[in-house]
């Protein structure tokens, strides 16, 4: 019991560097927190989205690939490790991670952004132009769901 209390407070202090922007501190937070609990995916994304900042994608693909052994369903998982295959050059790893995280949910969003940004080369416009669209469609379906959900008292 006590590991998984250092663990949670390891992380929620690694956590902390990473909001604050000090990613060196962030990663080593992490490792530490990583030491006490290794059966935890989100430690393992945290750590690389921290790495992923310090340049180091690599390393932060190692950290994605243990998430996702951890947990098959892992979109964030997903999504970053195509960002940091995209950093290496990489593209159609990218792009095969982008579509593994919109295969497990179709309206996350921000791979379809990460596509669309990744794509945006003038060899591959239309299916660029069609994730811009779908963005554009989730957002205004979001809006819609919101606006079902607010009494009409309060809309303005």
């Amino acid at each position: 019991m006590a590991n998984k209390y250092a663990a949670r407070k390891m992380f929620d202090e690694g956590v902390a560097a990473y909001i604050k922007k000090d990613f060196k501190a962030s990663v080593d937070l992490l490792s530490r927190a990583i030491k006490y609990d290794a059966s935890l995916a989100l430690f393992y994304v945290s750590r690389g989205a921290a790495r992923l900042k310090l340049e180091k994608a690599a390393e932060a693909i190692s950290d994605f690939d243990r998430a996702i052994d951890l947990d098959q369903d892992y979109v964030r998982a997903y999504h970053l490790r195509g960002l940091a295959y995209e950093k290496l050059g990489e593209f159609a790893r990218a792009f095969q991670d982008f579509d593994r995280a919109l295969e497990i949910d179709p309206e996350y969003g921000a791979a379809y952004h990460s596509r669309e940004t990744m794509l945006s080369n003038p060899k591959q416009t239309d299916l660029a132009y069609e994730d811009f669209e779908m963005v554009n469609h989730l957002m205004a379906m979001r809006l819609k769901h919101f606006d079902e959900k607010v009494p009409s008292d309060l809309a303005i």
